[in-house]
């Protein structure tokens, strides 16, 4: 027994050495055993066999001697002076769209003046239905082929610049609103003296063919737009309707000046739940007509008052889009409890609004209280007459939820004595329709002094199809602004009125205001943007706006973008940075948009985080901004270049009529395109392009609009033009008219219509067309250099073959690489925006993938073109690597391609400015093998105990954002390298061979279907049917005692009444008594800060809204939600980023060594090897895997921000603090204002229920009978 225990513990012993012997030396062993000095030698070779393959094969030499063979010069670049020129250009271009609105409106005036004195009502009765093009009914045939009843014939012609719609350019159509009828008095009259509008219409177009829409939008209710085409357009999935128009940016701002408002809603118990609903949506509808310049808070009352965002309370905020959102998600959430109490709440808002006046923050211009209620028991004279008496600074609009007839009179009395209005709501289209009421009268002292009419820009919004020459343009939208001014009403009426007719406006597209900007002046990497006197970007070539679900193409409903410049210039903060130099970043942009928004020229220099490829790389780059004002606009522009390359470039033109053969020789077949967003040359109308094709011989379709198939066409046609005699370049835009100013007094409509608008002096159509001589002169000298490189041969420049031993030699060595590297494609892309292409391999017919010219078109933009400009800083010499992201599964169908890029820089006289790129695809199953075959062999003479081919060592090839180019895992291809080992990515960045960069993406998309102010995301409201019961009753009785005889009435009888064009009656404002004039300015200017703070102490106020929910970060892949459920927000990622100075100390390309300890229980360690491939922007890496380390997973993507989100986090609170500029222009006070008696409307039996009618006529009939019992 003691033998067999004895040979089982001899067994054991013998076990453990035998374990010793293997893994404790193996350890010891293991980083002798990485062959680090093979490491280098495949690393070498890899490198140098990528680098002379691709150097032969793109002919980067040739293409660099031959623009050194030409007149070539290297320029530097004065950033002032190239910002002042473009700003003039942008100037002259808005003036052209600004003064054809001045016009419109100076017109739009005459015509309404002379139409509406001059006629009589029955004449207007007469003619209107003859005047108009109802879109709604154009060109509606029958099935038999005749023209519908009631329809309109129009003749269209599809064109680009009109969103491709067919459209008519002579005539305009009428898009009419929910809820609007064109048979109504008012309609009907405006309808008819707007026809004159459609001349201007047509001379405006002439005058500049680059206007898009023109409008006018009728307070009336229709929208009357040139050119006329029908609605809903083709393809749309819209109804006939579109959406009112009257509560959109471009009307409303335009309608009245800037604003602070503080709506009141009532959220008592005594309100019943319909009438919430009701009451939030008119509220709601209030905050959708504000815009950037005004300011707003929506507080709830009941026994308390309550701010339903929290970090609001007791504070103004910019009406934006995301904090607009904030308070109705917020007020979404609120209880009804309790008893109004309208004291409270009126004390607050004026307390507030006054605070805000005096300190001189807000919109210091007009201010409001909105009063949204079911019922009040009294007009609250005593507690408006200590606040707002004598001088009436803040009016107020009362809203009337239902039909409560005491209340009617209080809430009429409230706004007709504090210059306001009075609305009555009974539904939820008039909710929506009678909102913009309260513009009107803010409009009223600015129509009183029927002097300025300013000009407004909007912000920038999503629209139709873009109008490029592009093949892909069809399948983009257009960003677009509007810029507009309203139109008053100049009759002398009996009463004392001020009424605004409409408002006159035109789109913009920013891709028209971009080619004002050419991107060949600013260069590789250089961009611009435009922001407005908030702060707000117009263009920037990171905007991304929220998808609009397609609103517009179906509503004709903008949804406006609004992003901040400091969230999209992003500064270097990576804690890594000393933190001086961290603060100077971020200090440095908040200084450049200070001096934007004032505005106030400059220049300034600070490094900023560039992000490609879907926010999955990054890199850091120093720009250099140029920055001014565009004058007499709110607008500022900005031009960036690059810090270390943008401030030179290449002069190299080759002058057309100079030129010994044809140009045209040198863009023959069909594998070269050129950037369709540039602008080489273009007619500057339709007609110009008719005319040229018509003393051509050409036929053009009637249908159709005369253009160009592709923008090589264009280019070609130009280039033709100019090899013939009498060419002229027309190389300068012409410049717009002198400022408009209004011609009204004493002149006539005749001579107003006949000598002032319709002459086409300082026209854009003084020329035919427009060429820019640089850009195109340029791009044939491009098109010359890299003419004849399919040519299979190693010529020279002169076209003579090479014979010289070492040609011969490169010869060779293209061929072998040629069997090395399977090419698909190679390419160069230059500084003009010419592509050129060769398909080495035929591709299929059947192939889905589109072909490389399709994704690649716009070369400068693109990632593999940026990424090669900035590697020439890092290793000139050097290619730039990629694959697709997660490529790996496609791997065994040879579909994926690797995409090497290298950017050339041409010297001149010691200086060097980027010319173009050359660049290769090829197969990655050829580059894989060729690596296999490198790292599988000792290249020393000793040899080599383990290659990449043994079982204990992983090799992988990462690009500079740690992405897997090749690893012994094929499905590793294009992965990022945490993923797969996310412990040794770590130890990378902790080596400092990657650097760890935070992301930020204040642009981010996440879901809204949860409100973070309650789990349930809906409306908190108890169910009380004796409540609505209640309520109901009380309803009925109301409007029974409005049948009553007048002495019976429970609102006092005005002096008179009128009625509205819906039949709506409308309350003329009753004058206070006597008492009411005394004077109260004193108590008025008393220390409101005092007061304020005494105020919010009492019971009557608080917030107990439940503050937003802390957000939790989502885990796993993000989706992005619908548009219905979308909603902006923080989003962050770590990124990675090469630090090749790191493996490259002393000029030395020695490998780096790293270890793994402490990675598990035995002890063991796990060392790799890292070592730069040369030529390149990838690392070699080299892992011992005998260590059974585990392994931890790194992710890139992009986390919502834990904590607060929305309005209340710490950095939209911070951005709520950032400096902005008021509008130039404020009207608001005008002293006659207060003789308009017109302040009010409220609804008519027709408007009721049949259910209502039926009951309010059974109480009448019961009352008669009752009274003759």
């Amino acid at each position: 027994m003691e033998g067999k225990h004895l040979s089982c513990f001899v067994a054991l012993l013998l076990g453990v050495l035998i374990f010793k012997m293997h893994i404790f030396p193996a350890v010891g062993d293991q980083d002798e055993d990485i062959p680090h000095n093979e490491v280098r030698n495949w690393a070498l070779k890899f490198g140098v066999d990528l680098w002379e393959f691709g150097r032969q094969f793109t002919k980067m030499n040739e293409i660099k001697s031959r623009f050194k063979d030409n007149d070539i010069e290297v320029k530097r670049k004065d950033g002032i002076i190239l910002l002042r020129e473009l700003a003039a250009e942008v100037k002259n271009f808005m003036d052209f769209k600004r003064n054809a609105v001045m016009r419109l409106m100076d017109s739009a005036e005459q015509a309404a003046l002379s139409e509406l004195e001059g006629q009589s009502s029955s004449e207007s009765g007469a003619l209107g239905g003859q005047q108009h093009y109802d879109a709604r009914r154009i060109n509606e045939y029958n099935a038999d082929g005749k023209l519908a009843d009631g329809a309109r014939h129009m003749d269209i012609r599809f064109m680009r610049r009109f969103e491709r719609l067919p459209v008519n350019l002579s005539l305009s159509s009428i898009l009419v609103p929910h809820g609007v009828d064109l048979d109504e008095t008012d309609v009907k009259s405006a309808l008819q003296w707007s026809a004159h509008l459609d001349p201007l219409f047509q001379n405006n177009l002439e005058r500049d063919p680059a206007l898009s829409w023109q409008y006018f939008g009728s307070s009336s209710g229709f929208l009357r737009r040139f050119p006329g085409t029908a609605w809903p357009p083709e393809g749309s999935k819209g109804s006939k309707l579109i959406h009112d128009f009257r509560t959109h940016n471009w009307f409303v701002q335009a309608a009245s000046s800037p604003k602070d408002i503080m709506i009141l809603l009532d959220s008592s118990s005594s309100i019943s739940e319909k009438s919430f609903d009701l009451a939030m949506a008119t509220a709601f509808n209030i905050l959708d007509t504000l815009g950037e310049d005004d300011y707003v808070n929506l507080i709830t009352f009941s026994e308390v008052v309550k701010t339903p965002v929290p970090c609001f309370k007791d504070r103004m905020v910019r009406a934006t889009p995301d904090n607009v959102q904030e308070i109705k998600s917020a007020v979404k959430a609120i209880k009804l409890q309790d008893t109004a109490n309208f004291t409270a709440g009126l004390e607050y808002a004026f307390s507030l609004l006054h605070k805000y006046n005096q300190s001189g923050a807000g919109s210091q211009c007009n201010q409001a209280i909105m009063l949204i209620t079911e019922s009040t028991s009294e007009s609250h004279k005593e507690i408006i007459k200590q606040y707002n008496w004598p001088h009436m600074p803040v009016r107020i609009f009362t809203y009337l939820i239902g039909s409560d007839s005491g209340s009617r009179s209080n809430l009429h009395e409230m706004a007709c004595s504090n210059k306001g209005f009075f609305v009555q709501i009974n539904d939820f289209e008039e909710a929506r329709r009678k909102v913009i009421d309260y513009a009107l009268v803010m409009a009223r002292p600015m129509i009183m002094y029927q002097a300025d009419h300013p000009v407004h820009w909007s912000p920038v919004f999503v629209a139709g199809k873009s109008g490029g020459l592009g093949r892909d343009s069809e399948y983009q939208r257009r960003l677009v602004t509007t810029v507009s001014t309203p139109v008053f009403d100049r009759r002398n009426h009996s009463v004392r009125v001020a009424n605004l007719l409409g408002v006159v406006g035109t789109d913009v597209p920013i891709e028209e205001i971009r080619k004002m900007i050419p991107q060949h002046k600013l260069g590789p990497n250089g961009y611009s943007f435009i922001v407005d006197n908030n702060g707000r970007v117009l263009y920037h070539p990171d905007l991304r706006p929220l998808s609009d679900g397609n609103q517009y193409i179906d509503q004709l409903r903008p949804k406006y973008a609004s992003v901040d410049i400091t969230e999209l210039e992003l500064p270097e903060t990576e804690v890594g940075n000393e933190h001086e130099v961290v603060e100077m970043n971020k200090n440095l942009l908040n200084e450049m948009r200070g001096d934007m928004i004032r505005p106030k020229e400059g220049e300034t220099e600070f490094t900023v985080l560039n992000h490609y490829d879907e926010s999955k790389r990054v890199s850091t780059r120093t720009h250099r901004y140029f920055y001014g004002p565009i004058e007499d606009t709110p607008f500022t522009l900005a031009i960036v270049l690059p810090e270390k390359y943008g401030s030179h470039e290449l002069v190299s033109q080759q002058e057309i009529r100079h030129s010994r053969n044809n140009v045209t020789e040198y863009f023959k077949g069909d594998n070269w395109r050129v950037h369709p967003d540039w602008v080489y040359c273009e007619y500057n109308s339709v007609s110009d392009l008719e005319k040229e094709r018509e003393s051509s011989g050409e036929y053009t379709s009637r249908d159709q609009e005369p253009s160009f198939g592709s923008p090589e066409e264009q280019v070609l046609h130009f280039l033709a033009r100019a090899g013939r005699p009498g060419w002229k370049w027309m190389s300068v835009r012409p410049k717009s008219p002198q400022p408009h100013h209004n011609l009204h007094g004493t002149s006539s409509s005749a001579a107003h219509f006949g000598a002032q608008h319709l002459n086409v002096q300082g026209s854009r159509k003084a020329e035919p067309y427009y060429c820019d001589r640089t850009l195109i002169q340029s791009l044939v000298r491009d098109a010359m250099v890299t003419d004849g490189l399919d040519r299979n041969t190693t010529g020279t420049s002169n076209g003579k073959e090479d014979k010289h031993p070492i040609a011969t030699l490169m010869a060779i060595l293209k061929r072998q690489g040629y069997q090395k590297f399977v090419v698909a494609t190679s390419f160069v892309a230059t500084r003009s925006g010419l592509l050129r292409w060769i398909d080495h391999i035929k591709r299929p017919e059947d192939t889905p993938e589109p072909h490389f010219s399709e994704d690649n078109v716009r070369a400068m933009d693109t990632a593999w073109y940026k990424r090669a400009v900035d590697q020439h800083t890092v290793e000139p010499d050097s290619f730039v690597y990629s694959v697709p992201f997660g490529s790996g599964y496609a791997i065994k169908s040879n579909a994926t391609l690797v995409t090497a890029s290298h950017a050339i820089f041409v010297e001149h006289r010691g200086h060097k400015a980027p010319a173009g790129v050359v660049g290769l695809q090829f197969q990655h199953d050829s580059l894989a093998k060729h690596f296999i075959n490198i790292t599988s062999t000792c290249t020393g003479m000793t040899g080599c105990k383990r290659t990449c081919a043994s079982d204990n060592l992983d090799c992988y090839v990462l690009d500079n954002s740690g992405f897997v180019i090749i690893s012994e895992e094929m499905e590793h291809t294009g992965k990022f390298f945490g993923q797969i080992d996310g412990t040794i990515m770590d130890s990378l960045v902790q080596d400092r061979i990657y650097k760890r960069v935070t992301v930020n993406d204040y642009q981010g998309v996440c879901s809204d279907s949860d409100n973070p102010y309650t789990a349930a995301g809906g409306i908190l409201k108890p169910h009380r049917f004796g409540n609505w019961f209640f309520q109901h009753l009380v309803a009925l009785s109301a409007t029974w005692l409005s049948f009553m005889p007048a002495s019976l009435r429970a609102w006092p009888q005005d002096d008179y009444e009128t009625y509205d064009n819906n039949g709506d009656v409308v309350f003329i404002e009753n004058n206070y008594s006597d008492e009411y004039e005394e004077t109260f300015e004193n108590e008025y200017n008393m220390q409101v800060d005092q007061e304020m703070d005494e105020f919010f102490t009492t019971a009557d106020v608080e917030y107990t809204t439940p503050p937003p929910k802390q957000h939790k970060p989502h885990s796993g892949p993000r989706f992005t939600p619908d548009p219905q459920n979308a909603r902006r927000c923080d989003l962050r990622t770590d990124l990675y980023m090469l630090q090749p100075e790191r493996l490259n100390q002393g000029g030395q390309n020695n490998p780096l060594k790293g270890k793994l300890t402490n990675c598990h229980v035995s002890g063991c360690e796990r060392p790799f090897s890292v070592q730069k491939i040369p030529h390149s922007n990838l690392i070699l890496l080299v892992v011992d895997t005998l260590c059974p380390c585990g392994s931890k997973q790194l992710d890139i993507e992009p986390m919502e921000e834990s904590g607060v989100v929305g309005a209340c986090s710490t950095r939209r609170q911070s951005q709520e603090q950032e400096s902005r500029r008021r509008p130039k222009k404020c009207i608001n006070y005008h002293p006659e204002e207060i003789e308009i008696q017109q302040c009010g409307r409220g609804s008519t039996l027709l408007r009721m229920s049949a259910s209502v009618v039926a009951a309010h006529l059974l109480m009448v009939t019961v009352t008669f009978v009752l009274a003759n019992a």
